[in-house]
């Protein structure tokens, strides 16, 4: 965190029992593309403290939970809702993979970030919060705005598609989508943490859910293709996952989903 300002913790205006448990810990801003404002605590292994509007956070923490049960996610060291939530949880020994060291390797980077995802996909997912993802998102995604840059990056993959058609094609289509596992709902390479290769766990997780496992995999071939700037390694992903479990139709609707604003 040397890199991240100090921050004083007096001005957070923290619940008394968060002051008391981070002490004389110094605390670092830390936040990046959630929504939620972010901070490292250096207390311990270390851990992440959250801070949004009142309730902003209740999914994020019983997702984060969950997948903690299952050996997927850090653990949930504190969960506070009141004027505003805080989620405080361990943080992970390691780096995300979308940092320099692993991009450099990049066949290597997708055979992992494929086992990952096959780890995932395999695992049980009874009783969890979020029942059924994509209902939520194809709901939302009736009024949605959509990118055309996230479609042109997955072009490569899905086919040509037009972001003032996207909509109506999701409609048409959407019944082919099928729940059936837990999916993370945000499955980009700055979401997953490594340790030397090795994987520790998965990180904002909030988003996660029963879903398609497509979507994941649409998720992650927008990253490939983003974090290191080219669709050429996107197949090797795909391969390494189990071609036998990859169905282009639905993986073009996830597809389209993927780029709802």
């Amino acid at each position: 965190m040397e890199n991240r300002p100090r921050v004083d913790v007096s001005g957070l205006l923290l619940p008394d029992e968060l002051v008391v448990w981070i002490g004389n810990s110094a605390v670092f801003e830390s936040s990046g593309h959630s929504g939620a404002q972010t901070f490292y605590i250096d207390k311990g292994v270390g851990a992440y403290l959250k801070i949004a509007g009142a309730g902003g956070l209740e999914r994020a923490a019983q997702m984060q939970g969950y997948f903690a049960d299952k050996g997927l996610a850090p653990l949930v060291l504190r969960y506070l809702s009141g004027k505003q939530d805080y989620l405080v949880t361990k943080a992970l020994k390691g780096e995300n993979g979308a940092r320099e060291g692993y991009l450099a390797q990049p066949e290597r980077l997708c055979e992992v970030f494929a086992e990952v995802l096959r780890k995932l996909h395999a695992v049980d997912a009874a009783a969890c919060p979020g029942e059924d993802k994509m209902a939520e998102l194809l709901a939302s995604a009736r009024d949605a705005v959509f990118r055309q840059s996230h479609l042109d990056d997955l072009a490569d993959y899905i086919g040509g598609a037009s972001a003032s058609q996207a909509a109506a094609e999701i409609v048409r289509a959407s019944d082919v989508l099928v729940s059936d596992v837990l999916i993370h709902g945000d499955y980009c390479l700055p979401n997953i943490v490594l340790d030397d290769w090795v994987f520790q766990g998965l990180i904002d997780v909030a988003d996660g859910g029963i879903g398609d496992r497509h979507y994941d995999l649409a998720w992650g071939l927008w990253t490939l293709n983003r974090n290191l700037g080219t669709p050429k390694h996107g197949q090797r992903f795909l391969d390494a996952y189990g071609r036998e479990l990859v169905n282009r139709e639905r993986l073009r609707v996830c597809g389209l989903l993927v780029a709802m604003e």
